[in-house]
Order: structure tokens, then sequence, then C-alpha cells
């Protein structure tokens, strides 16, 4: 059986504007990179080269970038919003006998998963969610599996005779392993597959499954401002391996070797000042701020808890804040 892989980012980006009112969720930078660029590399780890992306806001831009960046992306352009389920199935339509791993495109997370593919081929499974641990009174713990890992509830859906069951529960990660017979379940127009083909299978007691991931994964919805700023909080912390980033010092300063930055700049960590950005005499950078490439800090600016987008001017002192254009 072949893998290919499914990125979902047809949202509309509603709840990160402003950041996403000129380009779509998937091109906003997460320090320094597009975040679509974070599930390609999943994928790619996965030995995956064949990715399907589904898109609707400002379509044409995730087109663009993709064709440059791989040939072998080819994106699904929806008339109108078709759900996860509809994503799901006009995406696979492409590569109709493939396994398929799809990654919901604003999350952000560490984990490999390997393993979980190879899991899901020795379980023989029809589909297989991603879990990570949550505290049992959270209320986005809600995928419920037994000691084999057998998806029992998800949300209100319960397979017959799960309350009889001592289930573990977990919160749905974005990922996701399925196959073609799943896909085949899912219904005609816009939907939501957990609660169209899942939903069939937990009912006929059908093999699907749920997998933990270890403990100390990290994941993070980059899916408000607020998250967008944790994310890079994250990153700065060490959280994320983030290769393409300068090398930090020992106070946790990523400064590019190729970026300007005045001798009476004061840089505090942890902060990345990516290659070409100016920072001006006087300036106060940091902590938890991320100056992306091509940005210019003014003199005496002040900057706290910000990240500056490639190119902006910053004429002003910010914190908790992204400066965006």
């Amino acid at each position: 059986m072949t893998v290919s892989g499914a990125i979902l980012a047809a949202g509309l980006g509603t709840r990160l504007r402003p950041l996403t009112h000129s380009r779509p969720k998937p091109l906003v930078p997460i320090a320094g990179r597009p975040l679509i660029d974070y599930c390609i590399g999943h994928l790619t780890r996965l030995g995956i080269e064949t990715i399907g992306v589904n898109s609707y806001h400002l379509a044409d831009q995730l087109s663009d970038y993709t064709s440059e960046l791989r040939q072998d992306i080819y994106v699904v352009e929806e008339g109108t919003l078709q759900g996860t389920g509809g994503g799901i199935r006009e995406i696979a339509s492409h590569r109709p006998y493939s396994t398929l791993v799809v990654i919901n495109g604003d999350a952000l997370f560490d984990f490999d998963i390997a393993p979980a593919l190879e899991k899901h081929y020795s379980n023989g499974a029809m589909g297989t969610l991603l879990l990570r641990y949550v505290e049992p009174s959270a209320p986005f713990g809600r995928v419920g599996i037994d000691g084999n890992g057998r998806l029992h509830r998800i949300a209100e859906m319960d397979a017959p005779g799960a309350d009889s069951l001592t289930l573990f529960y977990g919160a749905f990660t974005g990922v996701q392993i399925i196959e073609p017979s799943l896909i085949d379940m899912i219904p005609n127009g816009p939907c939501d597959v957990l609660r169209t083909a899942y939903k069939t299978v937990l009912g006929d007691k059908g093999p699907i499954f749920g997998q933990f991931m270890r403990p100390d994964s990290q994941w993070i919805d980059v899916g408000n401002v607020d998250r967008y700023l944790d994310a890079h909080r994250q990153i700065l912390d060490g959280y994320f391996a983030v290769s393409h980033l300068p090398c930090a010092d020992s106070q946790g300063r990523r400064i590019s070797e190729k970026a300007r930055v005045a001798s009476s700049a004061k840089i505090i960590g942890p902060c990345v000042i990516m290659p070409e950005a100016q920072i001006g005499d006087g300036a106060v950078v940091g902590p938890y701020t991320f100056v992306d490439r091509g940005a210019e800090v003014l003199p005496n600016i002040e900057l706290n808890n910000t990240v500056i987008w490639p190119g902006v001017r910053v004429t002003d002192s910010i914190s908790n804040t992204v400066l965006y254009g």
C-alpha cells in the first residue's frame, strides 16, 4: 500500500485575524517559515512524496507557493468550504488507493508519526487518531480508547457497549491515518469526517484506533493571535527543534551574522534576530521577541513578547503583539 499525505488548510483563518487578512493561514510565518512548511516536513520525514492540500481563502497564494516549493504537492481549491470530511474526500480522490496521513494545517507539534503509522498497519486499522495526554478534567479530552487502543468514544458518539468499558481519554492532535475503506464512507458534500465516516465505523464496532503520543510531546493549535505568540515563546524556550534559526548564545539570543545590530542596542534573550534585520541605536529587543528577515527596528524602540514579520518597519515601542505586513 502506498502512503500519501494530506494537509487540511482550507479554513478562513477567522480566529487568527488580522494576520490572515492578506494571506492564508498556511502561509502565516511561524519562526521565519510558513506554517505549512512544518506540516510538509512531518510528511517528508515519513518518506511521503505526494502531498495534497485543500485551500479556500486566498487560494491562489497557496497554489503559487507550493508550486514553487515542490512539484509533488497538489492543491485542491474548494469553491465552498467542504469541512474535514469533504476536504479529505477530494484530496484522496487524486490518490484513491493510498493510505492517507492527514494533518490539520494549524497544528504545530514535535512528535514522530512513523511509529503510529507502523502500529496502524499492525492493527489492521481503517483509521487511527493520534492523541495527546490531557488532564482528566480537560474539556477537550473527549476521545476514549480501551487498553488495546481501539476507539469506543469520540466526543458524544459511542460505540455499542462503550459505557461498560474502562476507557482512557485523550485529545485529538489533528493528525490521523486513514485507509480508502474509511474514506469511501465519507458522504458527498461538506461534512465532518469524525461525525460521518468515523461515526459509522464506531456504530459497527469496526477497526478504528487511537494512539497516544509520548507524554512530553509538544503540541499547539496556532488558532488565534495569543496562541500564535505562545507558539513563538515555546520555540524560543527550546521546546521545538528549529534548525533554520541562528544558533543561541548562553543567554538564549539567536542573532544572525547577517543582521545589523547597533552597538548601543540591548538584546535580551530569549529572542531571535534574523538575517538582514536592522536594530537601531538604543533599541531594547526582548525577551521573547522574534524579528524576522529584513525588518527594521528604529532607534530607542523597545520590544517585548513581540513578533515582527519580514520587512516590517517598527516605529513605536510595543509589547505582547504582532506587527505584520
